[in-house]
């Protein structure tokens, strides 16, 4: 019981990643520190981070190289679950846009959660996005496209899942439902 409260305690207070670039006023909230992120600052288990109208920020996650790029308009959550049976970092998307070029760390995965979608990723390059509609209830959608790798999605209203190849763009409707979309013609298309 000691060392399971002591891992938990450990747990909120671990640093799970490095702000490597900060462009414009980007808040945190955390239980460790809260207020702007400035380049060079450490983010912590739970740290809410919060982009603005003209904010952005990159992070580079400190127990695998996995780093991400955090546009304006944005929430998202960094969690590790580095002790917990899970094994695996966390990024909890609540609204805005990431890129996420998560490689192949060997034995630990990368999850992106919005509320609708559980995306897994290990050696995959992807563009996640998540919008909510104010004015009417039951059209939210996440948006993954895959620029390199493969990702491994779950509808968590309708427990569907499917993997998503280079190239490919899915809607996942708060519904329940995924939605194909025609992202590149040809591989091409990726590169430009």
């Amino acid at each position: 019981f000691f060392i399971f409260n002591f891992a938990l305690m450990f747990a909120k207070t671990e640093i799970v990643a490095l702000c490597l670039d900060v462009d414009g006023p980007v808040m945190r909230k955390g239980s460790i520190r809260s207020g702007l992120i400035r380049r060079g600052d450490y983010l912590y288990h739970g740290d809410k981070i919060i982009t603005g109208k003209v904010g952005s920020a990159s992070f580079i996650m400190i127990y695998e190289d996995t780093s991400i790029r955090l546009y304006n308009n944005s929430v998202v959550r960094l969690v590790s679950e580095r002790y917990s049976m899970l094994n695996h970092s966390e990024l909890a998307l609540f609204e805005g846009k990431v890129i996420v070029e998560a490689d192949d760390n060997i034995g630990y995965n990368f999850v992106v959660n919005t509320p609708s979608t559980k995306a897994i990723v290990s050696g995959t390059n992807f563009l996640a996005e998540y919008k909510e509609d104010l004015l009417f209830s039951g059209v939210d959608y996440s948006i993954f496209t895959v620029l390199e790798g493969v990702i491994e999605l779950e509808n968590l209203n309708s427990n569907l899942s499917m993997f998503l190849y280079n190239g490919e763009t899915i809607v996942s409707t708060e519904s329940g439902r995924f939605l194909r979309m025609d992202t590149f013609r040809n591989p091409e298309g990726i590169i430009n």
